[in-house]
């Protein structure tokens, strides 16, 4: 190749070059919102008529956070056991949010578990489909 011809390869080997490290480096501050797992919140009030709503459907995969309000005269709670996920005792108009993931497909109960509560219509149940 002449030198004239070299010289005149010079901007789109500089634009290539440019290109190819900006490629290069784009990953770095790429979003990864496609992987990102959908949140979900729920509020879940506990008034002197138990769990309102007392059914709650989400999907496998959520991130779950649930508000749980204590509307009623007596500390309550709320537990799912067989996802290891409990709050702490509410006095009344107290508040907690519990988080977590929606790992595996079922029904799973919730209850008040506080002597006597579960029987009087503390409970509900948790579908993730």
């Amino acid at each position: 190749m002449t030198r004239q011809r070299l010289s005149q390869l010079r901007y789109p080997f500089i634009a290539l070059a440019v290109t190819l490290a900006l490629l290069g480096t784009h990953h770095q501050y790429r979003l990864h919102t496609s992987y990102a797992a959908t949140q979900r919140t729920q509020t879940v009030t506990i008034s002197s008529a138990g769990f309102l709503p007392n059914r709650i459907s989400v999907h496998e995969g959520e991130h779950i956070s649930l508000m749980v309000v204590n509307t009623d005269t007596r500390p309550h709670n709320l537990a799912i056991r067989e996802l290891n996920v409990s709050s702490t005792e509410l006095k009344p108009t107290q508040s907690t949010t519990l988080q977590f993931a929606a790992v595996k497909k079922g029904q799973y109960a919730f209850v008040s578990d506080s002597p006597g509560y579960p029987e009087t219509g503390y409970q509900g149940v948790l579908i993730i489909e």
